[in-house]
């Protein structure tokens, strides 16, 4: 197997990492953005923190970027480099939020804090500078939910989505499934299980809010940047769901990172791929700032 420079590096050193430690570690280096601690109302009224980067000025894109984890963890530390990556490469505002988990809150209840946090960058945001462009985007389980907040979402609330690596399908023998099952990185038997906890009532196979590659309307979705890993049980998920946006007629910018494995975008530390995605994730966000300007 071919692997990017540092993956395999990456890859020991997050085995000996608690979840604490993997979001100091995984933090380090990159791009200097100021940054700031607030909170907003989740779905059920709950107070849920989130991290807003200040890398653009009021009328900026702004992304509501939602983190990976499988559903079931995952942190805004842990995505702190490439949410800092994106607000200074893109010259945009990245609000990073934390929303409930599974299994004890299994679905709906994440993407009804996304929605929320959606609702509340659109009532707070003036105040905050926050006027551009609201673009959607995630990484893994956080990708899934970004495409589900766009699809319960009225055409033209989000101006883009922007997915790194999503769980956007439940195919466990497909093609990728099956030559990854047992890694680099993430597994086929931990993808199941995690389903199992986000969707303990088995609606996968035929709920797109859960497995948004089923959708029969995704032509109301917004531009569209996926960037997916080659060393992923979950790259053909990626790859059916940008051939399905395309032939619903939404412009899709696919690409598929060489040699890298899952969650790779937040191991710039050590994986020089890293930021050479997040450039192109972000030529993705300064291009809906331009066509906003411009329109």
């Amino acid at each position: 197997m071919n692997l990017a420079q540092g993956i395999a590096e990456a890859l020991q050193k997050e085995a000996t990492l608690t979840p604490e430690e993997a979001g100091v570690y995984w933090s380090q280096g990159g791009a200097d953005v100021p940054s700031e601690e607030l909170s907003y109302p989740g779905g059920a009224g709950q107070p849920q923190r989130l991290r807003l980067y200040r890398g653009g000025a009021e009328g900026a894109p702004v992304l509501l970027y939602i983190h990976g984890g499988g559903w079931v963890g995952g942190s805004i530390e842990l995505h702190d480099y490439s949410a800092r990556g994106l607000a200074a490469g893109a010259c945009a505002n990245v609000v990073s939020i934390s929303y409930r988990f599974a299994p004890a809150h299994p679905f709906p209840a994440g993407l009804e804090d996304c929605l929320a946090a959606a609702r509340w960058i659109e009532s707070e945001g003036a105040a905050l500078g926050l006027t551009g462009p609201l673009v959607i985007g995630g990484a893994s389980a956080g990708g899934n939910l970004a495409a589900a907040a766009a699809l319960r979402s009225d055409p033209g609330r989000f101006a883009g989505l922007l997915i790194f690596y999503g769980v956007l399908g439940c195919d466990f023998d497909s093609d990728s499934y099956t030559r990854y099952r047992d890694g680099p990185g993430l597994t086929r038997a931990r993808m199941m299980e995690l389903f199992g906890h986000y969707d303990p009532k088995g609606r996968a196979a035929s709920e797109p809010l859960i497995t948004p590659v089923l959708s029969d309307d995704l032509g109301r979705l917004p531009d569209t940047a996926i960037i997916a890993a080659e060393h992923d049980v979950l790259l053909d998920d990626n790859r059916a769901f940008a051939e399905a946006l395309r032939a619903a007629g939404v412009r899709t910018d696919y690409h598929v990172e060489p040699g890298v494995t899952h969650g790779f975008i937040n191991r710039g530390r050590l994986v020089p791929a890293t930021d050479a995605a997040i450039a192109r994730a972000c030529a993705f966000l300064a291009g809906i700032g331009t066509k906003e300007t411009t329109a």
